[in-house]
């Protein structure tokens, strides 16, 4: 004969390991959302980042080519500065 307590012994298990599941999928979906977030976010940041210096980059890549004089470079680039300000 199996004994009542035995049998509620073992479903509480069978529940709590059922519980213990559910609790490991949901961290699971959380650390994969905030992951996820972070990663566009930080790739959003770094493209906005690329668009704004790459006017200054192809203004040293022309003086280091020789395309214009220190004078030339000096003021682009100060008006460069202004319009980012």
């Amino acid at each position: 004969m199996v004994d009542g307590s035995m049998m509620n012994g073992s479903m509480m298990e069978g529940s709590m390991m059922a519980m213990c599941i559910m609790m490991g999928i949901g961290l699971l979906i959380f650390v994969i959302v905030v992951g996820l977030t972070v990663y566009l976010v930080t790739r959003m940041l770094m493209k906005k980042s690329r668009l704004e210096d790459r006017p200054l980059m192809i203004l040293k890549e022309r003086y280091v080519k020789g395309e214009i004089n220190d004078e030339e470079y000096k003021q682009k680039r100060n008006l460069l500065f202004r319009h980012t300000e």
